[in-house]
């Protein structure tokens, strides 16, 4: 079931995200948030200021256990039209290896209890498919991957394989993921 709550107050694309939160109170963003913390909705979609997306998310919402950082997530076409999920596409320019297994946890889940996959295959996106591939941090999230049997890890992957579905997750930095997304 989808309504509409009708409101007069937006958080337009150049409001500093957390002030807009905080004083458009009734923007639909920030309408929308509530719902879902108060149980009313259980999500929320918007094509609005990301940024304040993920303010509200994070402000009014609230985190999910153990997830320290919100990501961003979107399922990107592949060539057979199944798929694959991928994160984090531009919420936090610079992350830690523990971020980035936090997304691969959570997209692994996505993918499992949204789209039906029940081993949903996590991949790395690195500048080559071996393991010794990328830099420090590609390198420290390969081994916490590799390492967590909760996760079915194929490895490494490569932008240019992406679109043939190696991967039902496929797990970047907000920045890097932000620039496969506008490739």
């Amino acid at each position: 079931r989808v309504s509409i709550i009708h409101t007069d107050e937006k958080i337009d694309f150049d409001d500093e995200p957390t002030k807009a939160i905080r004083k458009k109170k009734n923007a639909s963003m920030v309408l929308a948030a509530k719902a879902v913390k108060e149980g009313e909705a259980d999500a929320v979609l918007s094509a609005g200021n990301t940024g304040a997306l993920l303010a509200a998310g994070f402000f009014i919402v609230g985190r999910i256990r153990n997830i320290d950082r919100p990501g961003l997530m979107s399922t990107l076409p592949t060539i057979d039209g199944k798929g694959f999920d991928m994160l984090d596409l531009g919420a936090n320019a610079e992350n830690t290896a523990h971020h980035l297994h936090q997304y691969a946890v959570l997209g692994s889940f996505y993918a499992k209890n949204v789209r039906g996959i029940s081993r949903p295959r996590v991949g790395l996106l690195n500048n080559g498919t071996e393991s010794s591939k990328g830099d420090p941090l590609r390198k420290e999230t390969y081994a916490l991957l590799a390492a967590d049997e909760s996760l079915n890890f194929v490895g490494n992957v490569e932008a240019r394989d992406l679109m043939n579905g190696v991967a039902d997750v496929v797990v970047a930095d907000g920045f890097t993921g932000n620039a496969v997304l506008k490739s």
